[in-house]
């Protein structure tokens, strides 16, 4: 007795096939976090360091890239600096909740201009889907200074 015809069954198997593929990789959901500035490029990275101050973080180190970028010869690149911060006490928490979170340092901001001039401010957000209470409380408690650092850079 034929139930169901080869082709029923080829379409089943291939979404099953897809279905278990995609339900076995890791759920990597965009954690980008970009706004536009309406400012120009030095005044958004002038923002920027009140935007963290404010928030009690120090600024660690800043890498011009575009203008590294410019130095070498071409000098239409877009600018793009990536600022690198850090408040010490949240450092030491980060670690005391998981000390391999400090491959995932989330204090980073990028600007940087699009091909057309518009200045673009982002950063990576921590994941907030850790199996860890603690480090999901972390994670947002982090989260949300970063948002807020973006946010006052470009108000």
């Amino acid at each position: 007795m034929k139930i169901f015809s080869s082709g029923i069954v080829s379409y089943i198997l291939i979404i099953l096939t897809f279905l278990f593929f995609t339900a076995c990789q890791q759920q990597t959901e965009n954690r980008l976090y970009e706004k536009e500035s309406p400012y120009s490029f030095e005044d958004t990275l002038l923002n920027l360091d009140i935007a963290i101050s404010e928030q009690n973080y120090r600024i660690i180190h800043r890498s011009h890239i575009g203008q590294a970028i410019r130095d070498r010869g071409d000098t239409d690149f877009p600018l793009a600096t990536i600022t690198n911060f850090c408040n010490i006490t949240y450092a030491k928490e980060m670690m005391e909740i998981n000390p391999q979170l400090i491959n995932e340092m989330p204090c980073n901001i990028s600007v940087r201009q699009s091909n057309s001039g518009q200045v673009i401010i982002s950063t990576e957000l921590m994941d907030e889907t850790s199996q860890n209470t603690k480090q999901q409380v972390f994670a947002k408690k982090i989260n949300h200074n970063l948002k807020t650092i973006i946010g006052a850079t470009i108000e």
